[in-house]
């Protein structure tokens, strides 16, 4: 049996790339949505390859993502997005190590519908020779259906009617500067003290970020994104009899889930209540994106 060792070290410049500490909740890898990684793999400039010296200088997405990222036109039409970096991988009688490509996390986003995820996963280990197929999230042969290969030579190509995009940095566009408003900057509860970002747990079956705005009338919009698939859904909603009552309906795949919150009043950093499928109730918390 032999035993191997993984040596995965960063430097800049012509060395080996950093890994960057992968942060929780909606970094900025996560930011970058289906609608932005479509446009990015449609109209930014491709490359047929990119070397570990190319990808050293680009700059990552954030300081707390220290690796490179791409994009991904797949040869079904989907869009991918991938962090990946370079490495070493020396295994016991081996004269020296072998150059390998570790794809650090990925997302694939079906091309017919931009809501719903084909493929997403983290740490895929690439040896030369070997390609990766982003729609069904599989190492393959080269030439067996991979959209980006990694050749001999320790370079990163784009397969045969794929496009590959080496982003720059983030893509996000700047924020908007506007008044944040804040819960607990007056008395009682307002529809507006709903909105944010809210990590939701129902039962510990539903796991997800629901984005919210809600206007001055109760009005609520959104959207909930799966930790388990990251498939991203529409949400509808609007403030209930109570002030501090919200019901929203969020529709899923296949069928609909309903939510009937209460927020917290005292911090307003919490809700909680019901969630409501196919006529069976469970309960649920949401915290506010932030606290702890």
């Amino acid at each position: 049996m032999i035993r191997s060792t993984a040596l995965f070290q960063f430097l800049s410049c012509m060395t080996v790339l950093s890994v960057g500490a992968v942060g929780s909740g909606a970094d900025v890898f996560e930011r970058h949505g289906p609608q932005l990684v479509k446009r990015l793999a449609e109209e930014g400039e491709g490359i047929k390859q990119l070397t570990m010296k190319d990808a050293s200088k680009l700059k990552p997405l954030s300081p707390a993502i220290g690796s490179p990222c791409i994009v991904v036109k797949t040869d079904d039409g989907g869009f991918a997005k991938a962090v990946v970096s370079w490495g070493l991988k020396k295994g016991r009688g081996m004269d020296s190590p072998t150059p390998v490509l570790l794809i650090e996390r990925y997302v694939t986003y079906r091309g017919d519908r931009l809501d719903l995820t084909s493929a997403t996963g983290k740490d895929v280990m690439l040896f030369p020779g070997f390609g990766f197929n982003l729609d069904i999230g599989q190492v393959v042969p080269e030439g067996q259906g991979a959209d980006i290969v990694f050749t001999a030579d320790g370079e990163l190509t784009a397969a045969d009617n794929s496009k590959l995009v080496a982003l720059n940095g983030s893509m996000l566009p700047p924020a908007e500067k506007t008044a944040k408003h804040d819960p607990n900057d007056h008395e009682g509860v307002v529809p507006e003290d709903f909105a944010g970002t809210w990590k939701l747990n129902a039962d510990g079956r539903w796991l997800g970020e629901l984005e919210l705005k809600v206007t001055e009338n109760g009005r609520a919009t959104g959207s909930f994104t799966s930790d388990e698939s990251k498939n991203s859904y529409e949400i509808t909603g609007q403030t209930g009899s109570s002030p501090h009552n919200l019901k929203l309906e969020v529709f899923l795949a296949n069928t609909q889930l309903s939510i009937d919150g209460y927020l917290w009043t005292k911090d307003k950093s919490r809700m909680a209540g019901t969630v409501t499928m196919t006529g069976r109730k469970f309960g649920f918390v949401a915290t506010r994106a932030g606290e702890n």
